[in-house]
């Protein structure tokens, strides 16, 4: 009895020593699948950065697809001719170009003829064979004047600095062609910017004139004549008196602004 006592006592001990020696297969797994921490191996945690607005990129023109508008040259434009007297160009919408330097043969006929774009610049070509260019410069326009035959390429003939011309006056300075005469030839007007006045009428004749609230008024020293050339209910018109304005017009006539309307050359 005690031999089989201590054999069985035995088995039991061993029994308990196997348990404690072959863990739970399952928990192994899960201890290599988590493996434990050290305080110096723990995951460091990146901080937020701060909101900032994403940088705007600079801003191209061309890649923008803008472009640097080219200037507007329609309108009146004084400047100076190669003897530093005014004279003055107005650029007509419809193509057309004219001015009233008055010492061609035509006079106070002025010049006329078409112009183009060029780039940045104007191209004015007239019946006298003269060319205009007006471009950009620093701090303003630049007029360039070429004589008949002169290159575009070549130095200008004469250059000098262009200036718009803005207000009331702009609407009348220019060449105004006068009703036509018995002989059916025509008479004209140049109203320059400067005030001054030059007419076909007796061979050249020059005063002065000034824009007024019913149009511009030219006055004639040399004869006492007096123009008033008026937006009237037809159209321009030109009345004509002498001595005070309230005097019966010996004259009204319908008068043209040459170059508002299509003109032709011939060469």
């Amino acid at each position: 009895m005690r031999f089989l006592s201590a054999l069985l006592l035995s088995l039991a001990v061993l029994g308990c020593q196997a348990e404690v020696s072959n863990p739970d297969p399952d928990s192994r797994s899960q201890a290599e699948a988590t493996p434990a921490l050290q305080e110096s191996e723990a995951p460091e945690v990146s901080p937020t950065p701060a909101s900032e607005p994403a940088a705007t990129p600079a801003e191209n023109p061309e890649r923008q697809g803008f472009v640097t508008p080219a200037p507007s040259f329609e309108g009146v434009w004084t400047t100076r001719d190669d003897q530093g007297d005014t004279f003055d160009m107005v650029i007509f919408p419809n193509g057309q170009a004219v001015t009233n330097w008055s010492k061609g043969l035509g006079g106070a006929k002025g010049e006329r003829g078409f112009w183009r774009r060029d780039g940045a610049r104007l191209i004015a070509i007239y019946e006298d064979g003269w060319t205009d260019i007006l471009e950009p410069a620093e701090g303003g326009y630049l007029h360039k004047g070429f004589a008949p035959g002169t290159s575009l390429d070549a130095a200008p003939t004469n250059s000098a600095r262009v200036e718009p011309v803005s207000g009331p006056a702009a609407a009348y300075v220019g060449v105004w062609r006068l009703n036509q005469e018995p002989d059916g030839t025509y008479q004209y007007v140049a109203l320059f910017s400067s005030g001054r006045a030059f007419s076909t009428v007796n061979g050249g004749t020059e005063g002065k004139w000034e824009a007024t609230e019913k149009g511009a008024l030219c006055t004639w020293p040399r004869d006492g004549w007096m123009d008033l050339i008026e937006h009237g209910p037809n159209g321009w018109q030109k009345r004509s008196w002498v001595g005070s304005e309230t005097e019966t017009p010996a004259d009204v006539s319908p008068v043209v602004r040459v170059g508002e309307d299509r003109f032709s050359l011939i060469p």
